[in-house]
C-alpha cells in the first residue's frame, strides 16, 4: 500500500514537472509587443498534451484522495479553498490580460503613431489563440489554476462517488473477500 502511494505521488510529481515545463515553453513562445509573427502558434500543440495530462492528473489525485481517507469536512474545506483560489485566479488573469492588451496597444502606437484597435482586437482575441497571448495562456497563475482545478475535480469526484456509504462498504468488503450470503 505504501509503495503504491509513493508511486502515485511520484506520478503526480512527474506530471506536474512536465506540465510546468510545457507552461514555461508556451510562455517563451510569446513575441514581444509590437513585433509580428506569421508562422501560427506552435504552443497550441501543448494544449492537447496538457488536456491529456490534466485528465490523468485528476485520476491520480482521486486515487491519492481515496487512499488518504479524508473526512467529508476536510474535503469540503479544500473544495471551498480551491473554488476561492479559482475565482481569484481568474479575476487576476483578467486584470493581467487587460493590462497586457494596453501594453500591446502602446507598442502599436509607438511604432505607427496611432493605435490600430482592429489589429489589437484581432491579436488579443481569445478565440483566435493568437501567439501574442501565449504569456496569458501559459504563466504561473494559469499553471496554478490548472493544478487547483485538477484537485477540485478529483475531490468532487471523490465526494460524489462516496455519497452512498453502504455501496462503498459493500465494494470494500468484496475487495477484502468478505461477502454476505
Amino acid at each position: 500500500m505504501k509503495d503504491t502511494m509513493i508511486k502515485k505521488i511520484f506520478m503526480v510529481t512527474s506530471i506536474l514537472v512536465v506540465t510546468a515545463a510545457l507552461f514555461w515553453l508556451g510562455n517563451l513562445g510569446t513575441p514581444s509587443p509590437g513585433s509580428t509573427s506569421g508562422n501560427g502558434n506552435p504552443a497550441i500543440l501543448f494544449m492537447g498534451i496538457l488536456l491529456v495530462l490534466f485528465f490523468f492528473l485528476v485520476y491520480l489525485w482521486k486515487r491519492i484522495i481515496d487512499a488518504l481517507r479524508l473526512t467529508r469536512t476536510t474535503k469540503l474545506i479544500v473544495i471551498a479553498a480551491n473554488i476561492a483560489h479559482f475565482i481569484l485566479g481568474i479575476l487576476y488573469q483578467r486584470s493581467a490580460f487587460l493590462a497586457y492588451r494596453q501594453v500591446i496597444a502602446n507598442a502599436n502606437e509607438k511604432e505607427y503613431g496611432y493605435v490600430d484597435w482592429v489589429y489589437i482586437d484581432q491579436i488579443t482575441s481569445f478565440q483566435s489563440l493568437s501567439i501574442h497571448l501565449n504569456n496569458q495562456y501559459f504563466n504561473v497563475n494559469t499553471f496554478l489554476l490548472f493544478c487547483s482545478l485538477s484537485i477540485l475535480l478529483a475531490l468532487s469526484w471523490n465526494l460524489i462517488s462516496n455519497r452512498n456509504p453502504s455501496v462503498n462498504t459493500l465494494k470494500r468488503n468484496d475487495q477484502l473477500g468478505h461477502t454476505k450470503m
